[in-house]
């Protein structure tokens, strides 16, 4: 009996991971601020790559650049400062409280008075609710004594604070811009007198009435979209935080539907530069960015618009959603999904800055399941215990967590409830 030994092709077929997916993979899953300490990397190395200009920052539209999260923390990946995590940084002061220290260097002592009582009148939007006649009746004071004041907290303040309607925000928001087109006026009309019938799309009707082109109607809705905001950059009387998570995702609400924006591609912007040596590097490094912020863009479409009613009502409205059905909806794998999410922040219309991650659960959300536990319980529980009916109820988490989230609810520990 003898053996044989001979070499043969035979075709098979199976997946393997390649490394492009690989640096895919791990580029996708990197939180904003870790992208940027990349981007920078590949710039310093790449002699091909290049940054040009960003475009305006989906949050802020470049008209609030000190106070936008994203603009005024676009120094260094240091400032980033996630919401949820512990940070040993001093508390911040509300705005009120900075702005009622400007108003003063500006206004007599008498008048002082006067200017506590609008600052502290101010809500969380920075607008007041009432005219100038209401409030001088409150004080007892003459009603130009108010609107003198009121003038010197519209100055010392971002613009459209101090407003007492959206209409009056945006008209001082257009006029600190100090355009220069012959179509503000027509723009001042609009926002003054047909801002409701602009939301509805009726242009013709607004055209008519003015006795102006339909396209400079239009023209007038592009601008309160690119350049105005309906609220000040302004926390009014908000409570301190001392952090916050860079937004990666936008969602803005546009005739009754959801628009999702990404913050990165439009103040990351990079291109080739013809003659670098190292070409086909800055060609892939700018496409593995492109599939990053398509997958990030799909995936938060799918579940901002799956979750409607927790982007609009809160975590009592959030419906059962996983990363297995969006995976299956947008023909990607589980663990793409699950990267994409990752230490991600959306905000919301409502000005809420929540985790990606927080639209996905059984309903409800960790949170309000705690607190449903916690209020409905005959007999205090321990928070091992309410770990372990946690993770019944499909909320694997640790008792330690569970601890922190019970404290951050306002629930004592079971000793003292």
């Amino acid at each position: 009996m003898s053996l044989t030994f001979e070499l043969s092709m035979v075709p098979r077929f199976g997946l393997e991971v390649s490394p492009a997916l690989v640096a895919f993979g791990e580029m996708l899953m990197l939180p904003y601020a870790s992208l940027q300490s990349v981007v920078a990397d590949e710039l310093s190395a790449n002699d091909a790559l290049e940054r040009v200009e960003p475009g305006d920052c989906p949050i802020c539209r470049g008209s609030w650049r000190s106070r936008c999260p994203v603009c005024s923390h676009q120094a260094g990946p240091s400032a980033y400062l996630p919401e949820f995590a512990s940070t040993e940084s001093a508390e911040t002061e509300p705005d009120t409280i900075g702005l009622l220290r400007a108003v003063r260097l500006e206004v007599s002592a008498a008048d002082g008075v006067i200017a506590e009582y609008l600052v502290d009148s101010l809500d969380h939007h920075g607008l007041l609710d009432r005219p100038v006649a209401q409030f001088a009746a409150e004080l007892g004071v003459p009603a130009s004594a108010v609107a003198k004041v009121l003038a010197i907290v519209r100055r010392c303040a971002p613009p459209g604070v101090g407003a007492t309607s959206v209409n009056e925000c945006l008209l001082l928001q257009l006029d600190a811009l100090e355009l220069e087109d012959d179509r503000i006026r027509i723009a001042r009309a609009v926002i003054r007198d047909h801002l409701a019938d602009l939301a509805r799309g009726r242009f013709a009707s607004i055209a008519s009435s003015l006795g102006v082109r339909r396209c400079d109607v239009r023209w007038v809705l592009d601008l309160i979209r690119d350049k105005l905001r309906p609220y000040p950059a302004f926390d009014g009387n908000a409570p301190t935080v001392t952090s916050y998570a860079v937004p990666d995702v936008v969602v803005r609400v546009d005739e009754d539907q959801f628009v999702v924006e990404l913050v990165e591609p439009a103040l990351t912007k990079l291109r080739v530069r013809r003659g670098g040596a190292s070409v086909p590097r800055a060609k892939s490094f700018l496409a593995q960015l492109r599939d990053r912020w398509d997958t990030l863009r799909r995936v938060a479409e799918y579940a901002v618009h799956r979750q409607r009613g927790f982007v609009l009502e809160g975590e009592a409205a959030l419906e059962p959603l996983t990363r297995a059905e969006v995976a299956a909806a947008l023909d990607l794998h589980e663990s793409t999904v699950s990267r994409a999410v990752a230490d991600k922040y959306a905000l919301l219309p409502d000005q809420r800055l929540v985790p990606l991650s927080r639209f996905f659960g059984t309903g409800g959300g960790v949170d309000y399941e705690l607190r449903r536990l916690l209020e409905s319980a005959d007999d205090p529980l321990s928070d091992q215990h309410l770990a372990d009916r946690l993770s019944a109820a499909g909320y694997p988490i640790a008792r330690r967590t569970v601890a922190k989230r019970r404290a951050q609810l306002g629930f004592a520990s079971v000793s003292l409830r």
